[in-house]
């Protein structure tokens, strides 16, 4: 038994439900306050003023993927061909160059050729659905292209193909993912990595294994390729462990803005272009009637205002069981007659504050008209349709710190304008996208707020962040993570 004093508990019921002292037991919160005070505990934290949140939660990330970003060339801040060239140049004595957070600048494998001939190079583009290689990789996987730049499910042939890592490689990637994470307040996710590393039941033990060591509240999403290996390794659905959870089967409906790839209502700027069904319209819905069969939800990747409409469209054809809820991720764009069919449907929708502050104003060069919402983030809770935190990581910086602050100022990190106010979340509600409402699509329902009873898994903030300016959000303010009443990460 603990008791954690001198802190400031923020319960998320109510902005000025907060208590001073708690209790904990087991990985349980106990009470607070008077209700607690005549209780002894083995050990007393002092918390020396700080705030205290439910621990933060991100609803949708790669966790093995961004543990070996972590290990690999980092492109996200390059935004030059010269800059991408030089950062190639310093890793050349690398056997592979494998760069992720590349931002599409138009280097073809001409270039790339010439700058290095000799071993394979791979440009992960940021919206991570493309690839550019040179000619040396092209030839390891196997593909074609005469510029080298491969899109969609060609460029995920192409990941495919590379050589497998290790066992014991991923359970390294998981580590570092796990322990960045922790740092950064967060005490759960909801990833998407069954598909992309050495297969189903592998990619399953990594988790098992390393999550006996360091706890994380995981969840995970099931790739549309792996249904077949889901059922036939016997595994039931959802709680495996009560740190590990089988979600949601991941579809793609469309693709993504930079490849012009995401399906919208009006054409991008200069062509006659919609975008595209990445999977083809048939095998979408075979795939979604067939997950329906399993008794499995869906959780369906949508970019386009378009897409958004259609998604909904066939959700409500082919529904999920009653009590069942499928989940939308991204929806940044949105048709206003496309929100009254959302909020018919047992839905959820995984939103990244980020994505406007890294794609704004660019994104809007692409449309030849205005989508109608944009990233519509108020609507959608004054409309009741549950929005969940997150930062797709690696494609963003998992710090749920940055995506409140996005929530909240909508503000482009390239012109530092703020974009739609009207669709900004108060701090409470920008706190809960990462605590209470991240939680909606996981099987326990004893999670999410400081209250007796929940899990005591919890966040210690330097400062209050209900009432933090603007630059506060860049901060450092992580002091501690706790998971199941056990410190993870303690600021030295």
């Amino acid at each position: 038994m603990k008791k954690w004093i001198n802190g400031h508990f923020h319960t998320m019921r109510t902005k000025d439900d907060i208590y001073h002292t708690m209790v904990t037991d087991q990985g349980i919160i106990v009470g607070f306050d008077d209700a607690v005070s005549h209780i002894t505990p083995q050990e007393t934290i002092d918390l020396h003023q700080c705030h205290v949140y439910p621990g933060f939660i991100d609803a949708h990330l790669h966790l093995i993927g961004y543990g070996r970003f972590i290990t690999l060339i980092d492109l996200r801040d390059v935004y030059t061909k010269e800059d991408v060239f030089l950062t190639l140049d310093k890793n050349k004595d690398k056997s592979m160059l494998y760069a992720e957070g590349y931002r599409d600048l138009g280097i073809t494998k001409i270039e790339l050729d010439q700058l290095i001939p000799d071993k394979p190079v791979f440009l992960r583009h940021l919206d991570y659905h493309s690839l550019t290689l040179n000619s040396k990789a092209l030839e390891l996987v196997k593909l074609s292209s005469d510029k080298g730049i491969l899109r969609e499910e060609e460029a995920m042939t192409a990941l495919k193909r590379l050589p497998k890592h290790k066992k014991d490689e991923l359970k390294m990637m998981l580590r570092h993912a796990i322990k960045q994470l922790y740092a950064y307040g967060i005490t759960g996710g909801d990833s998407d990595d069954l598909y992309y590393f050495n297969g189903f039941d592998e990619t399953f033990s990594v988790f098992d294994e390393v999550l006996e060591e360091m706890p994380f509240r995981t969840h995970l999403l099931m790739h549309h390729e792996t249904i077949t290996d889901f059922v036939h390794s016997g595994k039931s659905w959802n709680e495996q462990t009560p740190f590990l959870e089988l979600g949601a089967v991941k579809m793609f409906y469309d693709g993504t803005m930079s490849s012009k790839t995401a399906r919208m209502k009006d054409p991008y700027r200069g062509t006659n272009d919609h975008g595209e069904i990445v999977m083809g319209k048939q095998r979408f819905v075979d795939t979604l009637k067939r997950a329906r069969s399993l008794g499995l939800t869906a959780a369906i990747h949508v970019i386009g205002d378009q897409g958004l409409d259609d998604v909904a469209k066939l959700l409500k054809r082919f529904p999920p069981k009653p009590g069942q809820k499928d989940r939308i991720i991204h929806a940044p764009w949105a048709m206003k007659k496309t929100i009254p069919l959302l909020k018919s449907l047992p839905i959820t929708i995984d939103i990244q504050p980020q994505f406007l502050s890294a794609d704004l104003p660019r994104a809007l060069d692409y449309f030849s008209k205005e989508p109608e919402l944009i990233f519509p983030w108020k609507t959608y809770l004054e409309e009741d349709i549950p929005i969940l935190g997150s930062s797709d990581a690696p494609v963003e910086t998992p710090n749920p710190l940055l995506g409140m602050k996005d929530a909240i100022y909508r503000e482009s990190n390239h012109n530092h304008q703020a974009y739609h106010l009207e669709q900004s979340l108060p701090p409470f509600e920008a706190i809960k996208l990462y605590t209470t409402y991240a939680h909606q699509q996981h099987t326990k329902t004893n999670r999410g707020y400081l209250d007796q009873g929940m899990i005591a898994d919890f966040t210690v903030s330097s400062k209050d962040l209900l009432t933090l300016n603007k630059d506060e959000w860049n901060e450092p303010l992580i002091e501690m993570t706790i998971i199941d009443e056990q410190i993870v990460y303690q600021k030295k």
